[in-house]
């Protein structure tokens, strides 16, 4: 809201007739997409504040920053995950998260609609496993200042040995036997590793939700104790921050999947620092390379998360895509038809930007 103040035609959209009554997200008409965290700041016509890359064509610089503050999140629930065991008795869980509600009209779902599932799987790492890789990069990892962020992996090439001669053992033979797994993809390839801190004493705290959409998998690991900070991960299914679920952690070396079509961000509130791994997987080592998201155009007319993401895509042609308007108001109105309230919202915001634009050519 303090920003707000600075936008033009900042409106808010209420839809009706749905479980999301009111909208406190508000998508920012330029909506630049971060290459690894595609986080999408949600106030119009203001740009992410990105800091300038120093000495490299390094992505991890320009990824988003936390942020002292955040949208509302306090009391919101756990995720219920759907427990089952290893063989050694770890959990080995499942959630699947709502999508939003159908309009009345809409006899067919999309055949993905209610199906995005986040797997966990308990103690994945040792601790001593985990611990090694926390303390390693308190000695060795080249954080970045504005983001607390120290890359390992980036575009499936090592950039820190002292990481990744650590790292790499633990991806080969646990991590994604694992996530290869789960996700049903055996050609799983990891293009970006890194190592993140939230440090409440040092006013880093939250994460604003966003989609990982340039990663068809992410896996998070946290490296230190979840139970020694309050917060930490969190999905939100909708619109609404009301639609946010905690993610609980048992343990340091605990992980956690889900696909490229689940928002979620990060909220620590108190207590000590978080530390967590993080992985962005292509489906592929030739998505790795090519640096493209054929998942999202294969998906687009079976979720309305992958419609969503396509019609960004198209609006900015980023991604692969060559930018076509009209193609990308046609999957917002699709998306939106079948509930999508962000797509039905980013739709408005074209539309009356349109109408906007062409009163000033009038005028003039």
């Amino acid at each position: 809201a303090s920003q707000m103040k600075n936008c033009k035609n900042t409106n808010v959209v209420v839809r009706v007739g749905t479980s999301v009554t009111a909208f406190s997200l508000l998508v920012t008409s330029s909506c630049a997409l971060i290459r690894g965290c595609d986080a999408f700041h949600l106030i119009r016509g203001v740009p992410p504040r990105l800091t300038p890359l120093r000495l490299s064509n390094s992505k991890f610089p320009g990824i988003m920053a936390a942020e002292e503050i955040s949208s509302p999140s306090n009391g919101f629930e756990p995720l219920t995950w759907y427990d089952d065991y290893d063989m050694n008795n770890n959990k080995r869980c499942t959630a699947v998260l709502p999508d939003d509600e159908l309009p009345p009209d809409i006899d067919t779902p999309p055949s993905m609609h209610n199906k995005r599932t986040l797997y966990y799987q308990q103690s994945l790492l040792t601790k001593d496993e985990a611990t090694s890789l926390h303390n390693a990069a308190e000695r060795y990892g080249k954080f970045v200042e504005s983001n607390r962020i120290a890359g390992v992996i980036e575009d499936g090439i090592c950039i820190a040995d002292s990481l990744g001669s650590i790292l790499k053992p633990i991806l080969d033979f646990k991590i994604l036997p694992w996530a290869r797994e789960v996700s049903s993809t055996p050609a799983l390839t990891v293009a970006d590793a890194l190592i993140r801190t939230y440090d409440p004493s040092q006013e880093c705290l939250h994460l604003s939700e966003h989609y990982d959409e340039s990663s068809f998998a992410t896996i998070i690991i946290p490296l230190n104790d979840p139970n020694e900070y309050d917060g930490g991960l969190f999905v939100q299914s909708g619109a609404s921050p009301n639609t946010r679920l905690h993610v609980p952690f048992i343990t340091a070396g605990d992980a956690v999947l889900h696909k490229y079509d689940v928002m979620h961000g990060v909220n620590v509130r108190r207590g000590k620092k978080r530390c967590s791994l993080v992985l962005w997987c292509g489906e592929n080592e030739e998505s790795v390379k090519s640096k493209t998201v054929p998942w999202v155009i294969r998906e687009a007319k079976s979720s309305v998360h992958a419609a969503f993401l396509c019609a960004v895509n198209y609006q900015h042609g980023i991604l692969g895509f060559s930018r076509d308007l009209e193609i990308a108001k046609q999957y917002y109105y699709w998306a939106s038809r079948r509930g999508h309230a962000l797509s039905e919202y980013k739709l408005w915001l074209m539309e009356d930007d349109e109408t906007n634009n062409g009163q000033c050519l009038n005028e003039s």
